[in-house]
């Protein structure tokens, strides 16, 4: 049987995926400007250029198929957890390539939480949140043992433990703004 049309989860879809060409708009900015100054290796500017590409087509994707005329809601939430599941790999790579535990880049695992709000459901924002955790532990842990003496181990340590416990506290805060929205509509 065929739920009604889930307009929410479509608009909500088509916008998250809209807001990624930004992102990408930003990210591509930062890749020149590091290449100009000769801040990364010809190497790093290759694979930068390709994970954002590869985002950026997983975003088109998205938001060519949410304007579509499906009529279920599996098939927009199959959509969401498609951009959700790239943006943590995109944040994965991301901590890696940028020194591992030493990286900038774990604000980018905020995302994928952010926009598993609009599935409204406690579950997929928690289960973002622990995929987060778990993707941002191996990208950092990866760096450290194949990069060793770049840090100390009580450092990885406490950054993977903080950061991981940061992504729960962000599903934590979004679902009570999000519970408290929904069940005053």
């Amino acid at each position: 049987m065929k739920q009604k049309h889930p307009h929410w989860l479509k608009n909500g879809l088509t916008r998250v995926a809209k807001i990624h060409f930004l992102i990408a708009v930003f990210y591509i900015y930062q890749i020149i400007a590091y290449d100009a100054a000769k801040l990364i290796t010809p190497e790093v500017l290759l694979k930068r250029w390709v994970a954002i590409g590869l985002l950026t087509t997983v975003a088109v994707f998205v938001w060519y198929l949410a304007r579509s005329k499906a009529t279920t809601l599996g098939h927009y939430k199959q959509l969401a957890w498609i951009l959700i599941l790239s943006d943590i790999a995109f944040a994965a790579f991301n901590i890696y390539s940028q020194r591992g535990m030493s990286s900038r880049a774990v604000a980018l695992f905020f995302i994928p939480i952010i926009i598993s709000t609009i599935l409204m459901s406690r579950v997929a924002v928690f289960a973002t949140a622990i995929l987060s955790a778990i993707a941002y532990s191996t990208s950092a842990v990866a760096y450290f043992v194949l990069n060793f003496n770049e840090g100390y181990k009580i450092e990885l340590w406490g950054e993977v433990l903080f950061y991981s416990g940061m992504f729960i506290v962000a599903a934590m805060l979004l679902w009570s703004l999000v519970k408290t929205k929904h069940s005053n509509t």
